[in-house]
């Protein structure tokens, strides 16, 4: 190599190095500090509502998490930028827009469709605090989440006889050593605030079931595997059924096949005030099909 080349060579790494001592320089001033996120924090605590979230902006600014009040839930994962959000009315969305590959344009446009925002946006620091009213929202009648203290849980096996899972203040703990409690879990990179309910094995189902529920127009069952589960393709492994019934009809299900990854959906009818309703899970190889499950029932009123 002539002496122009290892010039040339010498000056590319000199650049390089300035460029990268300049961008060291640079990004603690893009960083909020610990005074921004409580001063945010303390605004959407005086101001948030029952149904609210927070969402993140880009998603895996993590860091927002730990200042948010706990009253109020959290989301941010890969995708989160286009979920519909559809249980929560108000959405605080806590952004970084100077952060290196924040992609904003991106969020806003998966983000903004029927969510007109509130007021004005907030500064603090380089956080960004807006207020949206989240018009893809229904208004939630029925949580099973919420409701699965009071529901009756049991074994059915195929002839139809039952053993009761007893409620001991926690949890729903079964004849066969499994339970049904609401957990959180991570179904493909989601953290989801879901019910366990992993399917016993064979014929026999595992069945949740809600009496006296009210009114609802339309049911949202959602379930998928917890942690790497889903993945798993590469050995015999069974599909899980779970199915949604009220009085003695099927309403709809959700079928999760080996390597089916991520959260299931099915939207199905609704059903009258006072109606009994039933989750049942079931797979004839129980090994690897950790399940977790959402039901909402959404009001009348409520645009399917």
């Amino acid at each position: 190599m002539n002496g122009w080349g290892q010039r040339l060579i010498g000056a590319l790494l000199v650049a390089v190095g300035a460029w990268c001592l300049w961008f060291q320089l640079w990004l603690p001033a893009q960083l909020p500090k610990e005074d921004d996120f409580r001063a945010l924090s303390q605004v959407i605590d005086a101001e948030a509502q029952p149904g609210d979230v927070v969402l993140l902006a880009p998603w895996w600014t993590e860091h927002a998490r730990l200042f948010v009040p706990e009253r109020v839930p959290v989301v941010g994962y890969i995708g989160s930028d286009a979920d519909d959000l559809e249980t929560h009315s108000r959405i605080w969305v806590i952004a970084q827009p100077k952060l290196p590959r924040a992609g904003m344009a991106a969020f806003h446009a998966a983000f903004d469709a029927k969510r007109p925002p509130v007021g004005t946006e907030r500064s603090f620091g380089p956080l960004r605090l807006s207020l949206y009213q989240n018009g893809r929202a229904r208004p939630v009648a029925f949580s099973a989440t919420d409701a699965l203290a009071q529901a009756r849980v049991y074994l059915q096996s195929a002839d139809g006889s039952q053993q009761a899972c007893q409620w001991d203040g926690a949890q729903h703990r079964c004849p066969n050593g499994g339970a049904a409690t609401v957990e959180w879990h991570d179904i493909k990179f989601q953290p989801r605030r879901c019910v366990r309910f992993y399917p016993p094995g064979g014929s026999t189902k595992l069945v949740a079931e809600f009496t006296g529920v009210p009114e609802v127009a339309a049911w949202r069952l959602q379930a998928g595997m917890i942690w790497d589960r889903g993945w798993f393709h590469d050995r015999p492994l069974s599909v899980t059924y779970l199915d949604l019934e009220s009085g003695g009809t099927r309403l709809g299900g959700v079928s999760i096949q080996p390597g089916l990854e991520g959260l299931q959906r099915t939207l199905t009818t609704g059903s009258p005030a006072g109606a009994t309703v039933r989750v049942s899970v079931q797979a004839e190889r129980a090994e690897l099909r950790e399940t977790c499950f959402e039901l909402f029932g959404f009001a009348a009123g409520a645009t399917p």
